[in-house]
């Protein structure tokens, strides 16, 4: 969980692992092992989402995105420009 490992960091420094380990605890993970995770993320990856998943990944595409169509743009612009182009290109 990426994301929330992120939001963690930032709130907590270097004392994230142990709050990012107390989340795994929790009654709504009971039964969840790697290969469940596993398998997540290769439906994250086949739907070609996983650039949102990953923060790192998520904002070197999203200066891509901004150097390719300008700076004007929300991250849903950008999105929807990228979409929009790709579609145009495979007609």
């Amino acid at each position: 969980m990426p994301k929330e490992w992120e939001r963690l960091r930032e709130l907590n420094g270097d004392n994230a692992f142990p709050k990012y380990a107390e989340v795994f605890l929790s009654s709504e993970y009971e039964g969840i092992g790697w290969k469940e995770y596993y398998e997540e993320f290769k439906r994250i990856k086949e739907a070609g989402c996983i650039e949102e998943e990953l923060p790192g990944l998520d904002e070197e595409k999203r200066k891509k995105q901004r150097k390719r169509w300008g700076a004007n743009y929300d991250d849903e612009a950008l999105d929807y420009l990228d979409s929009l182009f790709d579609g145009l290109m495979s007609t």
